[in-house]
This record gives structure tokens, C-alpha cells and sequence, in this order.
């Protein structure tokens, strides 16, 4: 009986840093009062951010992650959840950390140069030891006007 309880402990344990991929047109959006910033876009030339967090109750319990742009707290998302936000072309800052006190609450982030009108989609996943990890996925950046 002891074995089985080690081997399910260990199950759990190898599974808890994993989530799964969900696409921004299948997520649900945040909704408003969970956005703090860059909610609309200030010009025509403003560029797109998509950010969506990958699904997973086994991983840090379904805790939601916060976003920030240029270390200003834009969004808080959960489980499955996906934020538009938009910012000025240039380079930027899209910094993510968990927004609960799990393991890896530390802010990860990646640096993104925006080009005028373009779109860009970005996946908030938990890696290794439930780290939250920001990552530029596909399509590729595009024209979204």
C-alpha cells in the first residue's frame, strides 16, 4: 500500500509542472476588472499583445498569473484565460510571474520589439518548478489593420 502511495505522490509530483496549450481563439477572455492597463490602444499604430495562459488545475492549482508591460502590472489571468492588451511600437518589456504563492514567483520575461499595427501572440506556461514563462508563439508577428 506504501508502494502505491509513493507511486502516486510521485505521479502528481511529475505532472504538476505541466498545462496545456490552449489557443487565444478558444480562450475565454478576462474580463474587465482584472485589466489594470493598456487595455485600448492609444494610436492607430499601437501594436496587439495576446497574451494567453495555458490551462492546468493540477499545476500551482490553477493559480492565474499577472502580466506586465515595462514592469507596470497590466492584467491578471487565470486557468485558460486570454488578455489583448496594446503598447506604443518599440521595444518593451512583458514580464509574467504567478499570482499566488507557489514556487517560481519570481517575474520571467522576454523582450519584444513592436512594429506599428502588428499583432503579436504570447503563451504564459508553467515550466519547471511551476516557474511561470513567458514564450512568442505562432503565427508570427502580423499585420492585424
Amino acid at each position: 500500500m506504501r508502494r502505491f502511495l509513493l507511486v502516486g505522490l510521485a505521479c502528481i509530483a511529475a505532472t504538476g509542472c505541466e498545462t496545456t496549450k490552449v489557443l487565444p481563439d478558444h480562450a475565454h477572455q478576462v474580463s474587465a476588472e482584472d485589466i489594470y492597463a493598456f487595455s485600448r490602444p492609444s494610436s492607430s499604430d499601437d501594436a496587439r499583445i495576446v497574451f494567453t495562459q495555458d490551462s492546468g488545475a493540477v499545476s500551482c492549482f490553477g493559480a492565474g498569473m499577472q502580466v506586465f508591460l515595462n514592469e507596470k502590472l497590466a492584467a491578471e489571468t487565470s486557468s485558460g484565460k486570454s488578455v489583448t492588451l496594446y503598447h506604443q511600437p518599440g521595444p518593451v518589456q512583458l514580464s509574467i510571474k504567478n499570482n499566488m504563492g507557489c514556487a517560481g514567483g519570481d517575474l520571467r520575461g522576454l523582450l519584444l520589439d513592436l512594429k506599428p499595427g502588428y499583432s503579436y501572440q504570447v503563451r504564459g506556461y508553467r515550466g519547471t518548478w511551476d516557474k511561470a514563462e513567458p514564450l512568442l508563439t505562432t503565427p508570427a508577428p502580423f499585420k492585424y489593420r
